[in-house]
């Protein structure tokens, strides 16, 4: 799998309306199904995995747990090193655990079901969203 790939098949996902815990391209997905969605379709395997929370889960929760099924899934690489095609973690509170995923297409562009517009975008990776960054991860599969 290359990065484009992965940037290629998120793209396809673009205006696909969020929905909680939904992963059906074409339809819906939230942040978690785009990742899965995006592996699926290249790999043929969705990361089955323990996604049952509810949307606001981290307003009252301190464990990273989806940092943990990540880590599960993908391998774990500094935000530094982040490249287009590697999946970004955010947090966007400091006491909140990290609770968002995109897919980063360059430097300065990101991929993500949104739930605040409704739908999977392309957007800025804007300064406010760096400073949010909390993980970066690389599926396994890249070379």
């Amino acid at each position: 799998m290359k990065p484009e790939d992965i940037i290629n098949e998120a793209r396809q996902w673009i205006g696909c309306r969020w929905e909680h815990q939904a992963c059906l391209k074409g339809v819906a997905c939230d942040c978690v199904g785009l990742v899965r969605g995006v592996h699926e379709q290249l790999t043929g395997d969705a990361f089955e995995g323990d996604y049952d929370y509810p949307a606001t889960w981290h307003l009252f929760k301190r464990k990273e747990k989806l940092y943990e099924e990540c880590k599960k899934y993908m391998d774990e690489i500094s935000v530094s090193e982040a490249r287009p095609g590697d999946i970004l973690l955010f947090a966007f509170r400091t006491k909140f655990p990290a609770h968002h995923l995109a897919i980063l297409t360059d430097q300065d562009t990101l991929i993500h079901s949104y739930m605040d517009v409704g739908r999977v975008v392309e957007s800025a990776y804007t300064d406010d969203w760096k400073q949010m960054t909390r993980f970066a991860f690389r599926f396994r599969e890249v070379k």
